[in-house]
């Protein structure tokens, strides 16, 4: 098998609704449209983001499938020198980060008949749990979204949140008054800015099932530890590199923490609180449903992957770009297939292309 040709299709998915902030909120907005300054990754309205879907094609005619990651505006791409190459003389822990190195990752398990799992080192779970997932809303929009949520089949709703909102707790019991056997997971993106306002929220929440994510900056792990000792809520750093695993585990700073990074670095985060005895789910930049099956086959990997994982593009957006469900009932089960597994629904992107090439 060699490879023959790259095929890059730019798509465009919206979102449903329910799932983005309110105006009011001005978030995922540039700071002169009254967005915040932190938020330097979202120039413009998170709906106007694209991605793109990779396809290498090969002389036996079978066609690797990748995604990159969500941009803004237009994006250059020149695909990698990679014509009349054989998919099996590549090493698939050296291709990293999606993009061009899933597509290949993808014809690696379609040459060898194997699913992607079993190149990230194997299926230690057959499925993972999910969480529904929202933007700031407010606690009347918030309760309707722990009613979808529970329809769905769902067993835990993350919500991103800011200690200057002032109503969190509202939120929260708003949701768990709808929905009161679901896990919360509140995620103010480090802006409750301080373990003084981060116990206020805790207080006021004791006793009910909520996890903290990244509650304060990261720059000093001992903070996260000092609100780990002082509240009985679950305290979850989002980590981005195994240095900062291996010093939360070190200091007992955290009783579970979400991974940012996906395919090889997330199984190695895994591992190492694994080691630890802690439980893990894996990030998502809400990208759209192939990235989120990407994400699933190393999640698969991690035994300790139990708790409520973010791969949600693929529901939160009007289509993911699947023929068939990636998540259903809060629960993502293994493609069984080779490679990724799964199979493009073709007049979905057909719909949602803004370019190809």
């Amino acid at each position: 098998m060699k490879i023959t040709g790259f095929e890059r299709t730019v798509l465009r998915v919206p979102f449903m609704p329910g799932i983005l902030p309110t105006a009011e909120y001005g978030e995922f907005a540039p700071p002169d449209h009254g967005g915040e300054p932190y938020l330097k990754a979202y120039p413009e309205s998170i709906e106007r983001r694209c991605q793109d879907l990779l396809r290498l094609h090969t002389d036996e005619g079978v066609t690797g499938m990748g995604m990159g990651s969500p941009y803004y505006g237009q994006q250059d791409d020149t695909p990698p020198d990679w014509s009349g190459r054989d998919p099996l003389d590549f090493e698939p822990r050296s291709l990293v980060g999606g993009g061009w190195s899933m597509a290949l990752l993808d014809l690696i398990g379609k040459a060898l008949d194997q699913p992607m799992y079993r190149l990230f080192g194997g299926k230690m779970q057959p499925s993972i749990p999910v969480d529904y997932w929202i933007a700031r809303q407010t606690p009347e929009d918030t309760a309707l979204a722990a009613g979808r949520a529970v329809e769905q089949g769902f067993h835990g709703l993350k919500m991103k949140c800011r200690w200057e909102d002032g109503d969190v707790v509202d939120r929260v019991l708003a949701a768990l008054e709808v929905a009161p056997d679901l896990r919360i997971v509140i995620d103010p993106n480090r802006r409750f800015h301080t373990v003084e306002n981060t116990l206020e929220i805790a207080r006021a929440l004791e006793g009910k099932n909520v996890v903290i994510e990244d509650p304060i900056p990261r720059d000093d792990f001992t903070l996260y530890k000092r609100l780990k000792e002082e509240t009985s809520l679950p305290i979850a750093p989002h980590l981005a590199s195994p240095r900062e695993a291996i010093e939360v585990v070190h200091l007992g700073a955290a009783d579970a923490f979400n991974i940012g990074p996906s395919d090889w670095m997330f199984v190695h985060m895994a591992r190492i609180a694994e080691d630890a005895g802690l439980p893990v789910w894996t990030a998502s930049n809400v990208d759209l449903g192939l990235f989120d099956v990407y994400r699933l086959h190393a999640a698969l990997v991690a035994p300790n992957c139990t708790f409520g994982s973010d791969i949600c593009g693929n529901f939160v957006h009007e289509h993911s770009l699947l023929t068939k469900p990636l998540v259903e009932n809060g629960v993502a089960t293994a493609p069984e297939g080779p490679g990724l597994g799964v199979e493009l629904d073709e007049e979905a992107v057909a719909k949602y292309t803004v370019a190809a090439d």
